[in-house]
């Protein structure tokens, strides 16, 4: 998924060679076919997507941009200028516009995921080396879908090898990549299920449009099948479940992420709230600690911990919690009203429930 908000009407685009390449041993490339059989072995084959596969006459296209440019970079260069210059298919980064290239043709642009697959495809049609890239750890975005509950995106661009060097793009980001991860075909089909599971959560893309969550949850099983070690496929899943009331199930997706990314804060945050709602306060506590530890920033695992602390009869860890989350969300007066609770030596209603449900 895309960049934060503030970048979303940029439609910028880079080729750079990098300062600092990850190197993987794994095979990354799949035949269109190859990785359709290999899908079917984890999920149901009318489920599968091919997101980079194009079309015969888009591959000609493709072969005839480059037909007289034997240099590699040379044609690196003119297939990222037919993806997003004016001449061919002219592309627009589109926020949570998920899609396959195909799609992304038809619709004259997409996701960062989405405009990807269209340079991925094109790219390996001329005989490039192109493959998907995780630049998560340049810029990874936590959503959040109310003040509680987290669901976790990343950044997925391209990246090319040529005897001249390796070559990223990005798409809605300018600028030089120092850290990245190549990931093989599976797992940008796995992020491809896990953004569109999201998109449906903002109701398809549509302002207004309510989430559906079923069909949500149906994406991100499909994206924990296809990439079982996706840490936020599982993340996701479990939010998912929990508000289509599925607790049981709910708890041990947030349980396999956190056992997947011990780094990852989200699912900590995730659980706490639902333990904290089931009035298992000992148990929500420790998971919204260690939700609060690993990422400080975020507003919403300090007002959680402070109902936690508050409920455990730790007012004053409570009370810091709580001012951490107004100073960290400008006066957010959900914490605000907690505190003047606790000031006025009233019981808090939002305490004894255990947080609020979006």
């Amino acid at each position: 998924m895309g960049p934060p908000p503030a970048l979303k009407t940029a439609v910028l685009l880079a080729v750079f060679a990098f300062e600092a390449c990850a190197t993987s041993p794994k095979r990354l490339a799949y035949p269109p076919a190859e990785l359709r059989d290999e899908l079917a072995r984890r999920i149901p084959r009318n489920d599968v997507v091919i997101p980079f596969e194009i079309t015969a006459e888009h591959v000609r296209l493709a072969q005839a941009l480059v037909a007289a440019t034997p240099d590699e970079a040379d044609r690196v260069r003119i297939i990222v200028d037919a993806v997003m210059g004016q001449r061919v298919f002219r592309l627009r980064y589109e926020v949570g516009l998920p899609g396959t290239a195909e799609e992304a043709f038809t619709h004259g642009g997409g996701d960062c995921l989405a405009l990807a697959s269209a340079f991925v495809g094109l790219a390996r049609a001329v005989g490039l080396d192109a493959n998907y890239m995780d630049a998560s750890f340049e810029m990874q975005v936590t959503e959040y879908l109310d003040d509680q509950t987290t669901v976790k995106v990343g950044h997925i661009t391209a990246y090319v090898r040529t005897d001249s060097g390796r070559y990223g793009l990005d798409f809605g980001h300018l600028g030089r990549v120092s850290s990245y991860q190549p990931i093989d075909d599976l797992e940008a089909v796995a992020h491809y299920y896990n953004n569109l599971g999201y998109t449906l959560l903002e109701g398809g893309g549509q302002g207004g449009a309510a989430a559906d969550w079923a069909a949500a949850e149906h994406e991100f099983d499909l994206a924990t099948r296809v990439k079982p070690d996706f840490a936020r496929g599982w993340n996701n899943l479990g939010v998912a479940r929990a508000r289509l009331g599925q607790l049981v199930e709910a708890r041990e997706a947030y349980r396999r992420a956190i056992s997947l990314d011990r780094e990852f804060s989200s699912p900590h945050l995730n659980l706490g709230v639902l333990l904290l709602a089931q009035g298992e306060v000992d148990a929500a506590w420790e998971q919204l600690e260690a939700a609060a530890r690993l990422d400080p920033s975020a507003a919403n695992a300090q007002y959680e911990l402070g109902l936690a602390r508050l409920r455990r009869g730790d007012r004053p860890g409570a009370v810091k919690a709580l001012e951490r989350a107004v100073s960290l969300r400008r006066g957010w007066p959900a914490a605000q009203a907690v505190l003047d609770e606790i000031s006025s030596g009233r019981a808090t209603s939002r305490a004894s429930r255990g947080g609020e449900e979006g």
